[in-house]
């Protein structure tokens, strides 16, 4: 009986250390065309993390060019595959360290010009790097895919 309490005490513990530290939010889960998605990574955790922003991206806004910074890779269902848009960084475009702080959250507002299922992926490292190389970044980095959303 023992031997049980302490087995549940144990899985209870390593369950509640695999809650994810980050994620990634947005307030709804349809959007219409070019519409603006307010997608926010949260850091949940006890402890900074890290990770690269491009600044050099763009979305369309009613037929002008917006700056709209983004650390995500958009990605969109076809056919039960996810495949990555080609909206990513531009060669020679700015990419930066951006660090989150533990209960910090961030907002990055974007757009997409393509319909259908989608999702958005986000490298990060645990821990505080301001002057991580975004153009070499080290090994070690946690892969976050947000839920899926639909765009009309």
């Amino acid at each position: 009986m023992v031997r049980l309490i302490l087995a549940l005490a144990f899985s209870l513990i390593v369950a509640t250390g695999a809650i994810a530290q980050v994620k990634i939010t947005f307030p709804a889960q349809r959007y219409k065309l070019h519409e603006q998605i307010r997608a926010k990574v949260e850091n949940m955790g006890n402890n900074p993390v890290t990770f690269c922003v491009e600044f050099g991206q763009t979305s369309m806004k009613d037929g002008e060019v917006e700056s709209t910074p983004s650390p995500f890779l958009v990605q969109r269902n076809d056919n039960g595959r996810w495949g990555t848009l080609l909206i990513g960084p531009d060669v020679g475009s700015a990419r930066a360290a951006v660090v989150l702080e533990a209960g910090e959250s961030k907002e990055f507002p974007f757009r997409l010009n393509g319909s259908g299922k989608m999702r958005l992926r986000l490298n990060y490292w645990h821990g505080s790097f301001p002057i991580l190389d975004c153009r070499a970044q080290p090994k070690g980095s946690k892969l976050l895919t947000s839920a899926v959303f639909t765009i009309d």
